[in-house]
């Protein structure tokens, strides 16, 4: 298993292209008025250095980007967006540090199921050697549901600041100048994490009842409260829209994968609705401390008498699917210099936190999936957990479906891992390979999950026996005689 100690950066209803050296961000987000009219907001920018300027016939340049979105309902086109959108001019074309361009649309639609298809292309931009211009195409979906008889929710939006909105400001919203978080990824130098949720239908729903909105940063690993300054409540009167929107505090939040969540509660603190979006941060200078546990005490608990060191070393490595990073920082460069008692304190305190009424069971609980990960994909040299699949099995559980293809006569060895749901995601996919034909020792090569490594060249990976990729773009290989690759990921 290859261990990622840097954060991969992932794309969450948003696409980032470096087509012929253009960058683009592309967002979507349903939203609806206070008489639960829904349209999607479409927000699109440009990498302002990565885009041809041309002359605008007035003594300047400028750039242009060609965005088309159709909206498809049931194989029809029934509504679509098409037009340039320009950038700021300048004296000198080849002046570096041009600021980014963008544009933000919204477009009503009836309430209903709906796959966008993308497209954006650089309007000033050269062909290659074959006369072709690179476009960026993307395709995803979206639903639209804000029923009259219960209440409903926005998504949650994350924003990389949050300031008092100057007049001419384009990402105006709420009162504020919010520019969106490319790619759902904080880094270091962000000390805040501005969120908003927008909230329907509390005054039939609720009538003069309050609505409680506890806002906090989950662990994506361990669903734990990462940490207590990040928990939020709020509350609020009725409204047609009730806006939720504050900021969570990320100076000490260390390196890893979260969620920010919001639970909207009634009066009685019954659970109207959970909402939850996924977020990076990159902060490296913030490390594990295991002065933390110095002051639990392990007499008498079930890690007293675990004084066996490499036997405690195993123990501690296999937690290393359920971790945070940090967590899996410390396991690969701190953990054989630390003594013994230290381990048994953190080991304990693991378990601890996730099961406080009886941390041992949570522990033999786990340690079962560890054996039976160890049977299914371990071996005498390598560790079941240390695997990629047995990873994502003990990280993610046991998959819903598993394609299983260990002998096409064109692929290398394949499995794709179907889960149906998972961490508010639906639809996931992992896809393992075989590239050295071991038959046991498969690596993740791709998965729709959010964190997770995204290669969209995965599928040239599995038929290279039979095709080489030349073009860092070509990600569709030839079609053969009894290709169900594409099929199984597409209808499954």
């Amino acid at each position: 298993m290859k261990r990622y100690t840097f954060l991969i950066v992932i794309l969450l209803a948003t696409v980032v292209s470096y087509a012929q050296g253009m960058k683009a961000f592309i967002s979507h987000k349903a939203y609806c008025t206070s008489n639960l009219q829904p349209y999607i907001e479409f927000t699109f920018v440009v990498g302002g250095n990565t885009v041809r300027y041309v002359p605008d016939g007035k003594g300047g340049f400028e750039a242009g980007v060609e965005i088309r979105v159709e909206m498809q309902q049931n194989d029809s086109v029934v509504k679509h967006l098409h037009y340039i959108l320009g950038s700021d001019k300048f004296a000198d074309s080849t002046r570096a540090g041009k600021p980014d361009f963008a544009d933000i649309q919204n477009v009503q639609l009836p309430q209903g199921e709906y796959f966008l298809y993308f497209y954006m292309k650089d309007v000033n931009a050269l062909p290659d050697s074959n006369g072709k211009v690179e476009q960026l195409s993307y395709i995803d979906k979206i639903t639209l549901n804000f029923p009259e008889d219960r209440i409903s929710t926005s998504k949650i939006s994350l924003y990389k600041s949050a300031s008092v909105a100057k007049p001419g400001g384009l990402f105006v919203k709420y009162g504020f100048e919010l520019p969106p978080l490319y790619s759902n990824f904080v880094p270091e130098s962000q000390y805040t994490l501005p969120f908003a949720l927008e909230v329907y239908n509390t005054p039939k729903i609720l009538g003069n009842r309050p609505l409680t909105a506890k806002c906090y940063v989950e662990q994506a690993e361990s669903h734990l409260a990462a940490t207590a300054s990040n928990i939020i409540t709020m509350a609020y009167p009725p409204k047609e829209v009730v806006l939720v929107f504050n900021e969570f505090n990320t100076f000490n939040l260390p390196s890893g994968n979260y969620f920010a969540v919001v639970q909207l509660l009634d009066d009685r603190d019954s659970l109207l609705l959970l909402d939850k979006v996924f977020f990076q941060k990159s902060n490296p200078s913030v490390q594990l401390n295991l002065e933390e546990y110095s002051q639990t005490s392990i007499q008498g608990t079930f890690v007293e008498f675990d004084t066996n060191r490499k036997v405690l070393i195993d123990n501690v490595n296999c937690l290393y699917p359920i971790s945070s990073l940090t967590e899996r920082e410390f396991y690969e460069n701190r953990m054989k210099t630390t003594p013994t008692d230290q381990l048994q304190q953190f080991f304990y305190n693991f378990w601890l936190r996730r099961n406080p009424g009886n941390p041992e069971e949570a522990w033999l609980n786990y340690k079962k999936r560890v054996d039976e990960v160890q049977r299914l994909f371990g071996s005498k040299q390598v560790k079941g957990y240390l695997t990629d699949r047995g990873r994502v099995y003990l990280q993610y559980g046991k998959p819903d479906e598993i394609k299983d293809e260990p002998s096409d006569p064109v692929t290398l060895p394949y499995q794709i891992w179907h889960y149906y749901y998972l961490n508010g995601q639906t639809n996931v996919k992992f896809v393992f390979y075989d590239p050295v034909l071991t038959g046991k020792d498969y690596e993740l090569i791709h998965s729709t999950m959010y964190g997770e490594v995204q290669n969209p060249s995965w599928k040239m990976m599995l038929v290279r026996k039979i095709q080489t990729q030349t073009d860092i773009y070509d990600t569709e290989p030839v079609d053969y005689w009894g290709n169900e690759m594409n099929d199984y990921w597409k209808y499954h």
